[in-house]
């Protein structure tokens, strides 16, 4: 198993646009897919804001319940379809690291990468945060 990308939008102005896309591209083999579980995780929470079990409904949990498109497909694998968040308006409140893990009975690999989502009153410290990761 191995995460091929993780496309998760640097900066984002707040009101300004109507969802945006987090997808964990990964590669798992046919023997890997027993067990496999997706799941997100913002800052450093513990419980996950999200998660996905095939042949199951994804689940919005914690702050990203409610502000999910749960429909979102970004692929036609059945294993790998839901494998994305689909965050409706994102607010400043969603500025942070986020990090998805995918892990199946044989192993885990997960990845992190941040996004902000600021204000105009922000702008400027919104770059030095991004120039200091």
């Amino acid at each position: 198993m191995h995460i091929n990308d993780l496309r998760v939008p640097r900066l984002i102005q707040n009101g300004t646009v109507e969802y945006v896309t987090l997808d964990c591209d990964y590669t798992l083999d046919e023997a890997e897919r027993p067990g496999l579980v997706v799941k997100w995780f913002f800052k450093d929470e513990q419980s996950p804001v999200y998660q996905w079990i095939p042949n199951q409904r994804p689940k919005a949990l914690g702050i990203l319940k409610g502000k999910l498109n749960l429909e979102y497909q970004a692929s036609q694998d059945a294993y790998k379809m839901y494998r994305a968040l689909q965050i409706y308006r994102p607010s400043v409140n969603l500025s942070g690291i986020y990090l998805c893990r995918v892990s199946t009975f044989e192993g885990e690999a997960y990845k992190a990468a941040s996004m902000i989502v600021f204000g105009e009153s922000n702008l400027l410290s919104s770059y030095l945060c991004i120039a200091a990761a």
